[in-house]
């Protein structure tokens, strides 16, 4: 496994992901959230997220059913990562973040539908 990089926009908050291919199962989804946050994101186990620096600066947001927990930098604003409701042993990332890594122009992107997720 491959270990990448990533911060909010100040650095203020840093993470490390490990993972085998960072361009394989990244999606957008349809939520209400996710559809005003406009990201995509990269899913890996949470036993591959390792947050470095900056957990006192992590705020977070919970709504509707308050499984999913969506972490972002107080000082920045940044999301950085989050929690699933989907599946409480992964960890999303906001594939933005990630330092020196670019979107190639023919990524496979999908699309989770959680507009209708129970």
């Amino acid at each position: 496994m491959k270990i990448y990089r990533g911060s909010c926009h100040c650095r203020r908050v840093k993470f490390e992901i490990r993972s085998n291919n960072i361009f394989e199962d990244i999606y957008r989804c349809d939520c209400s959230l996710c559809l005003k946050k406009a990201i995509v994101m990269k899913a890996e186990h949470k036993s591959h997220f390792n947050l470095l620096e900056g957990a006192e600066q992590l705020s977070s947001y919970k709504w509707n059913k308050m499984i999913a927990e969506h972490f972002f930098c107080q000082n920045c604003g940044v999301y950085t990562h989050h929690k699933r409701r989907r599946d409480p042993q992964q960890i999303c990332i906001n594939f933005a973040c990630l330092d020196d890594v670019a979107m190639p122009d023919d990524a496979n992107i999908g699309l989770a539908d959680g507009a209708n997720h129970d």
